[in-house]
């Protein structure tokens, strides 16, 4: 939570939901979300209206002020993420024990997961945290033996999926709902597989057969499906038939964001390959990411027996999750953010087993047929020092090279972020010591700190670098331009070939309109998917409507499509201004206007311009 009261500018989807929820402040309007003067209903409410909310109990902006600042856009993000620890703690507890339950929350709270997101105002980690409190509620429905008790938890469990869908629309299906179905019908299989291994399958594959009707009937009895599916809708159905009665476009909307993007047909869909989460999981596992072997395998491994159901419970959470979302066509790399507390339950458990282990003598192993291959280890504190040896030469040279990348693409916060990697990668070989020399608790707490430490430090230190990546310095540029070119300030930008950034609107108080809005497309054509000539004529025609006003009209495009757009206008165009000046020049913003340089008008002085410098 430290990371929601400063560091670096919000970004382009960040600044999305700050600007509606500060529309809903301004505009009164709590229903339907909008930004860039159109209803923006694809995407649920809940992010905006607590963002909203939070703005009521903290200041408006200094020199504009309108609600909602940076802080209270990032703030419910870092209470999830808060919470959402206090869950994986809670679960770990009531699953592996007490000290297991510590030890995962100590892991999850150091990952980089919760440390990005945390300080992230889109709505990833607040989804995350509906999916968390879902998980731990089924689980405590599934496993209650009172009636009472396994009937509230399994109430629960349907309003914390519904708020889910209140947060992100239909992904929890994907990332609960699917997992939790096939845990339920292969529990017990799946821990005889466990036990027997493959020899077994013929038992497996009876009781799975033999399960398929009892557990169908309980799902009825123990877990309320029925009443639990009305709680559910209850939630967030009510909001889609108020905005679908106000904004009858609106099916089409959710149709197009939903299911044409896991179908694939979707205009933006990238080939992305089957394993393409796999790494991405394995990174926001940092720094713990060395256990995610043993803990994936843990729910078949003898060492972890009394703890299998659990194990495949968050194991099924963590992977399946994981896999469900690879078999979509659409992929971005925050859409598994829900499924890694799963996999951070898993190393909790292994964390707890390795931090907790002494060096001593040890015999690997590998049984090949009948025979039992073994190496010992007589003295492993020398093979551990060497294994110490070899990880300090390799973070040496990769914090080498990262230094030299650093100051070759991040020259504002090259030294400090080389300074704090270097106190990191200090306090983990100290860690390292420190368990070789049999104080794991030592090690485990030094690991977590440090790393929370240089995040909050390059959080707070190098907010430049930061939002280098995020292009902020160009939204600045174009908003010093335009207010060079004297185009008043309340006047409507609009963007040709890419959606308006709302970090112009939010920062600098200029509004982006769309010159065709993904509304007014929906309803001509309901797949876009091949119709992207057809879209580009919208787009043109529109472009020509605009500049034949005899009002000035400002368009925004990029340069790489300038000479295209002038050629299919017949009216002569003027370039008012222009921002970037990054590594890619063609992607460059040039302002274009049908009234000349030497005509524009003196700036407005209506709404205040709020300034966000790049420190």
């Amino acid at each position: 939570m430290a990371a929601v009261f400063g560091g670096p500018a919000l970004g382009d989807h960040e600044a999305m939901v700050a600007q509606c929820a500060r529309n809903m402040r301004t505009g009164g309007d709590w229903l339907t979300p909008r930004i860039f003067n159109v209803p923006f209903v694809r995407k649920p409410p809940l992010p905006y209206w607590l963002v909203a909310g939070v703005s009521y109990v903290l200041p408006a902006d200094r020199e504009t002020g309108l609600p909602v600042t940076t802080t209270a856009a990032r703030l419910p993000s870092g209470i999830a993420a808060f919470v959402t620890v206090l869950l994986t703690w809670r679960l770990a507890s009531s699953m592996f024990g007490r000290r297991a339950g510590r030890v995962t929350a100590t892991i999850a709270g150091s990952s980089l997961v919760f440390l990005l997101y945390g300080a992230n105002a889109t709505a990833e980690i607040l989804l995350t945290t509906c999916c968390t409190w879902a998980y731990l509620h089924f689980w405590y429905a599934a496993t209650a033996r009172a009636a009472v008790r396994r009937f509230v938890h399994a109430m629960l469990f349907y309003v914390a999926l519904g708020f889910g869908m209140l947060a992100k629309g239909p992904a929890p299906i994907a990332l609960v709902a699917m997992p939790l179905v096939f845990w339920w019908y292969t529990e017990r299989p799946l821990r005889i597989l466990a036990r027997q291994g493959a020899a077994g399958w013929r038992r497996i594959l009876f009781c799975l057969l033999r399960g398929l009707w009892p557990r169908t009937k309980w799902a009825f009895t123990r877990l309320w499906l029925m009443p639990g599916l009305i709680v559910f809708a209850a939630i967030f159905v009510p909001w889609m038939l108020a905005v679908a009665h106000r904004h009858p476009d609106s099916w089409d909307l959710w149709n197009w964001q939903y299911v044409q993007r896991a179908e694939g047909d979707y205009e933006d869909t990238r080939s992305r390959g089957p394993f393409y989460y796999l790494p991405i999981a394995v990174g926001l596992t940092l720094p713990w990411a060395f256990l995610i072997f043993e803990a994936l395998l843990a729910p078949w491994l003898n060492r972890y027996a009394r703890r299998h159901r659990a194990l495949l419970y968050v194991g099924l959470w963590g992977m399946l999750g994981v896999a469900v979302m690879s078999l979509m066509s659409f992929k971005k790399p925050y859409y598994i953010v829900p499924a890694i507390p799963g996999l951070l339950l898993l190393m909790g458990v292994v964390a707890d087993r390795a931090y907790s282990w002494t060096l001593a003598p040890v015999v690997w192993g590998l049984r090949l047929g009948r025979r039992r291959r073994g190496i010992l280890f007589a003295n492993p504190r020398k093979l551990a020092w060497i294994v110490w040896v070899i990880l300090a030469a390799g973070l040496a040279g990769a914090l080498a090279f990262a230094s030299l990348w650093a100051h070759a693409n991040l020259p504002a916060g090259a030294w400090s972020l080389t300074v704090i990697a270097t106190g990191a990668v200090v306090a983990l070989l100290t860690a390292g010591i420190a368990y070789i020399r049999g104080r794991g608790w030592v090690a485990l707490g030094i690991t977590a700190a440090a790393t929370v430490a240089a995040f909050d430090l390059g959080w707070y230190l190098c907010p430049a670098a930061i939002d280098a990546e995020g292009e902020i310095a160009k939204v600045v540029d174009l908003a010093r331009s335009l207010d060079a070119a004297g185009v008043p300030r309340e006047v409507p930008i609009y963007w040709v070939d890419r959606r308006p950034d709302a970090r112009l609107d939010f920062y600098f108080n200029r509004p982006g309109r769309y010159l065709v809005a993904p509304e007014e497309i929906v309803t001509r054509m309901v797949d876009r998917t091949g119709q992207a000539g057809r879209i580009q004529a919208m787009v043109l025609a529109r472009a020509r409507e605009r500049l034949g006003s005899e009002e000035p009209i400002y368009l925004i495009v990029q340069r790489r499509n300038y000479s295209f757009v002038q050629g299919s206008l017949p009216q002569t165009v003027h370039v008012v201004a222009s921002a970037g000046g990054g590594s890619r020049p063609d992607k460059d913003w040039l302002v274009l206007s049908n009234t000349s340089p030497s005509r524009q008008p003196n700036a407005a002085s209506g709404r205040p311009t709020a300034r966000y410098v790049p420190q």
